[in-house]
């Protein structure tokens, strides 16, 4: 007999309730299962043995119980030949849920019984005869020890759990947290779009009137998949007084080479600037993917921070490129969600103040070290035209590195476009002193009116953690170029202005050196000291340009927390004209130095239902001193709704400014709105971030989706609840979005089925996923619907079924079992039906229910019946 069923059998729950009826001091400590004449207790005392467990069938008179089954208990086996969906676990590791069939050996034992395909699967090394033995015969199967020496299992029932114990030497020595190609998954063909919209509108007053100031930004990140292979695109709108106007950022399409553990792009492209500059392109793009390595075997973007007068509108600019938008609150802001991007093109931040001032800044941009284990070998391809740097130049380079033993890295590349070469070459040592990377650029162009000139660069970047005195390096880096030396976004930006007759300047067209930092002290309950910084210094009479920031964080035991921060910045910029120096002309250039200070107070107010903290801030910024009182809380009537309340104060405008923000999390969509009012101008803004897929079901709203995600499909499911997305529910048409899953890893997904409607039940309510990056994972979880009946069941001699006893539908599917007093519960589509009810293993152990659901019952969430069971003849 085979047995499908995620439910304990009738054996098993005859054979707790016999368990727990031994134990009772009343009865003899070793029984047997005797039939009445046939053996006395005077036999059973010489016959047993030691520790034998004896049932005296005289206990069981009337009762309908399977003589067979009781032999099977006496001897200690609770399990009942068939076959089991278990959870499969070897070494306390979980491997799989697994079709484990459970066969009865020559003893009348009953065991596991595996197949090679199914161990070799779970990562064990079998013995090879054997394997070639089973290999012609897929339905063949063996008992564990025929397989691996020295092994063996043990099954809970009760939690259908199969344990597996193998020595680790036949075991595959795989590393932690991978997973087999075979297991990952593509997903569903699907189309979604993330956007996030932001609406900025101010009025101030100018000489002569009011000025009036809005803008309207829309950024949109989607994209198509269709098996493996998957279409993306990043755009903008945005609205202000200059008109409208779209923004393509890129497009392109890509797919995972699980083969070669590598990603393929075609398209608009960025390359990486890992040696080389980074640059936009047209073209393909063919790279190691990092995750597709298992976790212990293995992105990258700034965080920017600031300091803002009002609530100002804060845009980020890559590139000539707004890749980011949001709007902050007076005070330090600290951005730290912007996409990857380029190791290439410092990122330009402008932040627009309420009152229409202005202000901007550059973040610098640079490399960690980079070591990879022995053995591992990376690579990049870029093969294209440039794209937004002049006239479009066909290109290619490729980057290669390998992990030559423990501690060093070869790290080598190579660039060619018309007219330009570039080679690169060096290496990464890791030891206790940290890590340490050194390399050498050397490039040959051909530059209007200079003909061919060549030239070295040189890097070096060290990277440590000084755990005796919690001290972090994060990064600190130097480089160095000669005269003649250029990368290939300036030598096509020169040989444009060439063409035009038009000057060009870059931040990196005449650097010289440049040198970074970025240091972290933990000082424990003194709180964390940070220094960040970076300075150049250029040819040609361009100042040096330098930017310092010392910053401090502390929490006091009173929960009270303080922050303070100072920063430096020295920036040269073009004046226009030009200085003579014999007969070569200098461009000229002046300075702008500014510097800044915050110090900041949170108070926690834990005792208050509606206030939950207060904040005080102080900031100077260009002999301007301002101040700001805030109050920080949630309104719990309305659920996900938090606000802000806030006062400030300049010194310099002398001017009162109150502030007040709104922010409302909805199961589908993020919104928030600002506003602020002061002497001369006041401003507001709103916000909105969510998300849309499209599929074969329909469309499905939800929260801002990452590049890899799962559509959830529970039909019937209604108000079910995700327990892997923040107060995301089941929507009506029974779909809802997790907006998040890691590649290349096991995702669990589960749903919670609290606020669904009475008629429905979820059959499984977790599920395992494995998805390639950038899939869009379609999920069902499958759910019984229909009237929740509980069946008050007794014999026609009035007897109660069968504890324990299967309850089959006309299907002969297993939906549910007998409980106390004869109780059976089922789900059931239909008003009427016949139900099977099964408690043995002989055809007269059975006996079968008819049900009628009265009209009037119809509408209670649990409908209560009588009915006999008749016992088959």
């Amino acid at each position: 007999m085979k047995l499908y069923s995620a439910l304990p059998s009738s054996n098993t729950w005859l054979s707790i309730l016999l368990g727990a009826y031994i134990m009772l001091p009343s009865h003899a400590e070793n029984l047997v299962i005797q039939e009445k004449g046939q053996v006395g207790p005077n036999q059973a005392e010489t016959e047993q043995t030691e520790n034998e467990f004896v049932f005296d069938s005289e206990l069981f008179r009337g009762a309908l119980f399977n003589k067979d089954a009781l032999l099977r208990l006496s001897q200690g086996e609770d399990v009942v030949a068939g076959t089991y969906k278990v959870s499969l676990f070897i070494n306390n590791s979980f491997v799989a849920d697994d079709s484990i069939r459970f066969v009865a050996n020559n003893k009348d034992k009953v065991q596991p019984c595996f197949s090679a395909e199914q161990l070799t699967r779970a990562n064990v090394l079998i013995k090879t005869p054997i394997s070639a033995a089973l290999d012609s015969d897929e339905n063949q199967c063996r008992p564990l020890s025929a397989f691996v020496d020295y092994a063996s299992y043990d099954f809970d029932i009760s939690r259908l759990r199969l344990d597996l114990s193998i020595p680790n030497t036949f075991m595959k020595q795989i590393p932690r947290g991978y997973v087999s190609p075979a297991e990952l998954s593509t997903g569903t063909s699907i189309g979604f779009i993330n956007y996030l919209a932001n609406y900025y509108y101010s009025e101030y007053d100018v000489v002569g009137g009011k000025n009036r100031q809005d803008s309207a930004y829309v950024s949109f990140n989607g994209g198509i998949n269709l098996g493996k292979w998957q279409f993306r695109q990043q755009s903008s709108i945005t609205n202000n007084s200059q008109g409208t106007e779209w923004n393509v950022i890129r497009s392109y399409v890509k797919r995972p080479l699980t083969q070669i553990q590598s990603e393929l792009a075609l398209g608009q492209l960025s390359s990486t600037g890992r040696f080389f500059s980074g640059l936009n392109f047209n073209g393909i793009s063919l790279a190691t993917d990092d995750r597709m390595l298992p976790e212990s075997q293995r992105g990258y973007a700034p965080v920017i921070q600031g300091i803002a007068k009002t609530t100002a509108k804060v845009s980020v600019v890559q590139n000539g490129n707004e890749i980011y938008q949001t709007t902050v609150a007076a005070g330090p802001f600290k951005i730290s969600d912007l996409y990857p991007t380029n190791y290439n093109g410092d990122l330009e931040v402008f932040v627009t103040e309420a009152d229409g001032s202005s202000s901007s800044f550059r973040v610098p941009f640079s490399a960690v070290p980079e070591s990879i284990r022995k053995g591992a070998f990376k690579y990049s391809l870029d093969i294209g035209r440039t794209r937004g740097i002049g006239e479009d130049t066909t290109f290619g380079n490729i980057t290669t590195q390998y992990g030559l033993n423990n501690a060093i890295t070869l790290n080598n590349g190579i660039r060619v476009a018309d007219g330009y070469v570039a080679t690169m070459f060096g290496s990464a040592y890791t030891n206790f002193l940290g890590a340490f990377s050194v390399d050498a650029t050397y490039s040959l162009a051909k530059l209007p009116e200079q003909g061919s000139v060549d030239g070295w660069m040189f890097g070096a970047s060290y990277s440590k953690t000084f755990q005796a005195t919690n001290t972090t390096i994060a990064l600190a880096g130097y480089r160095f170029s000669t005269l003649g030396y250029y990368d290939l976004a300036n030598v096509i930006s020169l040989r444009e202005s060439a063409r035009e007759g038009s000057d060009f300047q870059s931040a990196t067209l005449h650097e010289q050196s440049r040198a970074t930092l970025v240091l972290n002290q933990a000082m424990g309950r003194l709180g964390t000291f940070f220094v960040s910084g970076s300075a150049s210094n250029y040819r040609d009479n361009k100042p040096d340009d330098y930017q310092l920031q010392l910053g401090y964080n502390t929490a006091f035991r009173n929960g009270v927390s303080m922050s303070a921060s100072i920063a430096r910045q020295k920036q040269g910029y073009s004046v226009g004209g030009a200085d003579y120096d014999q007969d070569y002309i200098r461009p000229s250039f002046s300075t702008n130095n500014s510097t800044s200070y915050g110090l900041s107070f949170s108070f926690p107010l834990s005792k208050s239902n509606y206030a939950k903290s207060a904040q005080l801030d102080y900031n100077n910024a260009d002999q301007r001193n301002s101040y700001q009182a805030s109050l920080m809380g949630s309104i719990d009537y309305f659920k996900n709704l938090d606000y802000s309340l806030g006062l400030s104060y300049d010194d310099q405008s002398r001017v009162n400014v109150w502030n007040a923000g709104l922010s409302k999390r909805f199961n589908y969509v993020n919104t928030s709105m600002n506003a602020s009012k002061g002497d001369n101008y006041w401003q507001t803004s709103l916000n909105a971030q969510g998300a849309l897929a499209i599929h074969s079901g329909g469309i499905t709203l939800g929260n801002y989706l990452g590049d890899t995600f799962a559509l959830v499909e529970a039909k019937g499911a209604k108000g079910a609840h995700l327990l892997n997305a923040y107060d995301t529910k089941i929507d009506r048409n029974g779909y809802a979005l997790v907006s998040s899953l890691t590649p290349y890893r096991f995702n669990t997904v589960s749903l919670d089925p609290k606020g669904m409607a009475a008629n429905a039940e979820l059959e499984l309510g977790t599920t395992r996923v494995a998805p390639y990056a950038g899939s869009a994972i379609k999920i069902r979880f499958k759910t019984r619907q229909g009237f929740a009946v509980l069946i008050q069941s007794k014999f026609t001699d009035g007897q109660n079924v069968p504890l324990g006893a299967d309850v089959l539908n006309e299907k002969n599917q297993i939906i549910g079992m007998v409980g106390q007093a004869g109780q059976v519960y089922v789900r059931t589509a239909e008003k009427a039906g016949k139900l099977k009810v099964k408690w043995g293993d002989q055809q007269a152990d059975t006996c079968s229910i008819n049900y009628v659901v009265p009209e009037a019952q119809l509408s209670q969430a649990l409908i209560k019946l009588s009915n006999s069971c008749i016992v088959e003849e």
